[in-house]
């Protein structure tokens, strides 16, 4: 086993991702897990967070089981890991139960380092079969505050994650990890996990480099043009709209106005989305119109400026939205525009958002009929549903049916997903003896073609759809898109030994139990978090509002003590007694660079060797950035003299 030491786990840093040395605060959330401390993680966004069970995870002996809510996140760190040469996968509900059986076996036998899972999948049989099998040494808990009705995005099954796991051994290790947590949501997730004398590390939620910015407004479209040109010219940036047809019309209005921009949203194919994602992130398209949708587990370090077209439901999401911003440490711009009706419109979604009784009755009724479900009858795993055939059988809309079946969720009645990747099912409609036959009759190419494709699809593919990446497919076949269609094709229309389906952007669905004739909902329960939602808009109308430092008001909210006026926000800037605290002259310039003289130092040094308030300090060291007097360090956290 490697030392348990942070010596060693920068050796790991280094040998895996090429880095000398850790984030601020990174170092000591590992050094607290490798002493076996229970430990709560509170970095903000774009803070690292994934390196703080990473790194350890390859350094202990055994399984690391990382716990996400995010389907495509997942994959996403699954993928990036094996580039890496680290050995790991993923559980979810868009795999078969064949897949996952397969996945937990492997796992059993030592081939991975770490295994990423929903949290429903803990309660499945499968899992439970196997847990006690699994060599686990550490848990990780990502996007903890799911586990909180106060958090931002409660998920009921990250509540059961202790109760799940309960038969692990008392020395395995556990981490929980955040952006977003409020002083309830911390209280709330660490008494759910049993954290009896955690380690909380955070490393504040203070943004040097951010400049917020909040402007009320009626006229949005003009000020939206007025705003998003003038810091344009700063670099690439971020605008969230609430609508689709907000994204379309302002991706076009910017790009007949010299800033290539391009829509993004959940409507367009998950092919066009990548490639926008990709486009933004190496600077060819310099903005995206975008929907919450965007920027999920997206690293681009300069992104100058994030604005939002209108108010999001709370701070945790604008907070996390707008931290996408200045991640490579310097000065950029999250910007607000408000207008009181924002309020209104919000508050009128939060309660349209919980349907009655009837309507959930219908829905859960339509759902399982679309999948063919009676009375009494369980499901194995989640399958593809048809959302527009649901839509058509209650004569609903599709967002009063989303609602509906969002609500169903929270309740723990249903499990759903959405899977971004093209998959394709495989139905082997030939029975077994037939097929392997045919295998041995056919010309080697195809019968090496079709051993591999039974091969992923299993025994299982003979009584069911199984669905599989594409892309995993043709890397496995060692042939192109067009070449594997055109040979389902064949195989389909022609030998008719298999059914192929196609899917593209696709929701999966599984009821948690037995279909039942009447759904049993707790009221209380059910809409009870309309009240918390509520709340929470409330407090992001008050950020809106505030005439006080936003940083102030952010950090309190957090729950952070003794911040002090930022002096850059439109509210510092537009005090005259803040502005007179934070003036600066040239003998001040010459503090920092003495300051600086024996190597970089991060800005709450620079503020304890000058004596300085912290907003003086940021007005001063912000002023030597633009100027190109300062760099920052790689990680952003750190400053030092240009060319010192």
């Amino acid at each position: 086993m490697t030392e348990l030491t942070l010596d060693s786990a920068r050796e790991v840093l280094k040998k895996y991702w090429g880095y000398d040395s850790f984030r601020k605060g990174q170092g000591q959330a590992i050094q607290s897990i490798l002493e076996g401390n229970q430990t709560l993680v509170l970095f903000p966004t774009g803070g690292g967070k994934s390196l703080c069970y990473q790194v350890p995870a390859l350094m202990l002996d055994g399984l690391t089981v990382v716990i996400s809510p995010l389907v495509a996140l997942m994959q996403d760190q699954v993928d990036q890991l094996k580039a890496l040469g680290v050995r790991a996968t993923f559980i979810n509900s868009t795999l078969s139960s064949y897949e996952v059986e397969q996945r937990l076996v492997n796992a059993r036998n030592g081939m991975y380092k770490m295994i990423y899972i929903a949290p429903e999948r803990l309660s499945t049989n499968l899992w439970k079969a196997e847990q006690s099998q699994l060599r686990i040494s550490m848990v990780a808990i990502d996007e903890a505050h799911c586990i909180s009705e106060w958090g931002h995005d409660f998920r009921p099954s990250y509540r059961n994650i202790r109760d799940e796991l309960e038969g692990l051994s008392s020395d395995v290790r556990w981490l929980a990890l955040t952006a977003t947590a409020t002083p309830e949501v911390r209280e709330d997730l660490l008494k759910s996990l049993r954290f009896k004398k955690p380690s909380v590390i955070t490393s504040g939620f203070k943004r040097e480099n951010l400049i917020w910015w909040v402007k009320q407004s009626d006229r949005k479209k003009s000020d939206i043009s007025k705003t998003v040109l003038k810091a344009a010219k700063m670099g690439s940036g971020i605008l969230y709209c609430s609508t689709r047809k907000d994204c379309e019309r302002y991706a076009e209005f910017f790009s007949g106005r010299g800033v290539p921009a391009k829509p993004y949203h959940a409507g367009l194919e998950p092919s066009k989305r990548e490639s926008i994602q990709r486009e933004w992130v190496t600077g060819k398209v310099p903005l995206v119109a975008a929907t919450n949708a965007f920027g999920m587990g997206i690293d681009k370090a300069d992104c100058r400026y994030v604005v939002h077209h209108s108010m999001p439901f709370s701070l945790e999401a604008y907070y996390q939205e707008a931290g996408r911003a200045g991640r490579d440490g310097k000065e950029s711009y999250p910007i607000l525009l408000f207008k009181e009706s924002d309020v209104d419109y919000l508050k009128q979604r939060i309660e349209k958002s919980y349907p009655d009784y009837q309507s959930l009755q219908k829905a859960y009724d339509a759902l399982c009929d679309e999948l063919e479900l009676a009375t009494g009858s369980e499901m194995e795993h989640a399958q593809p549903v048809d959302m527009n055939a649901v839509v058509r059988r209650i004569r609903t809309t599709a967002a009063k049916l989303g609602r509906a079946l969002e609500l169903l969720q929270r309740l723990g009645v249903i499990e759903m997903s959405t899977f971004e990747s093209q998959k394709i099912g495989i139905h082997f409609i030939a029975d077994s003896n037939y097929l392997l036959q045919f295998i041995s009759e056919s010309p080697t190419r195809k019968a090496e073609f079709l051993d591999t494709l039974y091969r992923q699809a299993g025994p299982k593919s003979h009584s069911e759809f199984i669905y599989l990446k594409e892309k995993y497919l043709i890397e496995k076949l060692q042939v192109n898109k067009n070449q594997l269609r055109k040979s389902l094709n064949v195989f389909e229309s022609q030998d008719k030994i298999l059914q192929a389906q196609y899917l593209e952007e696709t929701r999966f669905v599984k009821l948690m139990e037995a279909r039942s004739a009447r759904l049993h909902i707790d009221h209380d329960k059910a809409y009870s978090y309309e009240k918390i939602l509520l709340k929470k808009l409330h407090y992001m109308h008050r950020y809106a509002v505030t005439k006080k430092c936003r940083e102030v008001f952010l950090r309190s909210y957090f729950g952070e003590t003794g911040a002090e006026p930022c002096g850059t926000c439109d509210n510092c800037t537009r005090n005259s007694s803040v502005n007179s605290a934070i003036s600066f002259n040239k003998a001040d310039i010459a503090v920092v660079k003495e300051t600086l003289k024996g190597g970089q130092k991060s800005a709450s040094e620079i503020k304890r060797e000058t004596g300085w308030k912290g907003a003086k300090c940021k007005k001063v060291v912000s002023y030597m950035l633009r100027e190109n007097i300062l760099t920052v360090s790689e990680d952003g956290t750190a400053y030092s003299l240009k060319g010192g």
